[in-house]
């Protein structure tokens, strides 16, 4: 939001538009904050860039700003393009701002940002989750939402064969989810899994198309590939039964054959918030989810 070198005009043009699209506005305060004083909580987030213009990170944010807000504090963002950018915009945020709670947007096994405040000795939370790490995590009920998934799809649909559309980048939320709905969708059902490449956007709609034999149901780990989905249907007569999780891109209220769940992202930023501040031991593991 404030034109950081660090950030790539391409990454910059996305992110302002999915502000606007959301009617985000930026708290100046945060900006002051960003050279002195603490009262300010630092925000996260990963280099990958499809993270940084998903409006689901920008719901999360809005969440956690109106719990921030409601305690007196501001928020001040670590976006780059490079995991070194980032960890030296967290180096400004702990010793120039003073900084000491953090918030990560993401998790990573061995994460040099979370090494680095592990050793200066700084609070924080991650949304997500890993089970073998002793940290504190907010994080979705995937298993439930793919459970949620399998019903929804079973009162669109007299489903046979279920194809789960996720991406390549082997996410545990996509893998929780897909263990949900298999445990509803089970034998003589068969639910069958295709990684879609969401850099490749043509090749994606063609790698849909051509696994759709026999295929009478489709469950996308998130919108954009529940988008894709769409569009594979997009001038047949009786297009497949859909369902996706976020709801948040638009026109999804419209389209009869598609249901997307609400994750809450606002709420998992409001709970993030909070337990930043409310928790006394961030060195065992806790899991708080959001159903």
């Amino acid at each position: 939001m404030n034109d950081d070198p660090h950030i790539l005009q391409e990454t910059k043009t996305k992110i302002m538009q999915v502000a606007h699209d959301l009617d985000y506005k930026t708290n100046f305060n945060a900006k002051t904050l960003a050279t002195g004083g603490s009262r300010s909580v630092g925000i996260i987030f990963p280099s990958n860039e499809r993270y940084q213009t998903n409006p689901f990170y920008l719901e999360i944010i809005s969440g956690i700003g109106s719990e921030l807000n409601r305690r007196g504090f501001v928020s001040t963002v670590a976006l780059a393009d490079s995991t070194d950018q980032i960890m030296e915009i967290v180096g400004t945020m702990a010793h120039q701002a003073h900084i000491t709670k953090y918030i990560f947007l993401y998790f990573e096994q061995n994460d040099a940002i979370r090494d680095y405040l592990d050793q200066h000795h700084l609070d924080y939370v991650i949304i997500g989750n890993d089970p073998q790490t002793n940290r504190v995590f907010i994080d979705n009920d995937n298993q439930l939402f793919g459970k949620l998934a399998g019903e929804k799809l079973l009162t669109m649909s007299a489903v046979k064969h279920v194809l789960f559309l996720e991406t390549q980048r082997n996410l545990k939320f996509e893998e929780e989810r897909l263990t949900g709905l298999k445990s509803t969708l089970t034998s003589p059902r068969k639910v069958t899994t295709l990684s879609v490449d969401l850099k490749e956007p043509r090749q994606a709609l063609t790698d849909i198309q051509t696994n759709l034999t026999g295929v009478d149901g489709i469950v996308a780990s998130q919108d954009e590939l529940g988008e894709f989905a769409y569009q594979a249907f997009l001038h047949e007569e009786q297009p497949l039964p859909i369902v996706t999780f976020n709801n948040l891109l638009h026109g999804f209220p419209d389209r009869k054959n598609i249901y997307s769940f609400d994750l809450k992202p606002r709420k998992i930023g409001e709970i993030a918030a909070q337990k930043v501040f409310e928790l006394a031991d961030f060195s065992q593991h806790q899991l708080f989810l959001i159903k």
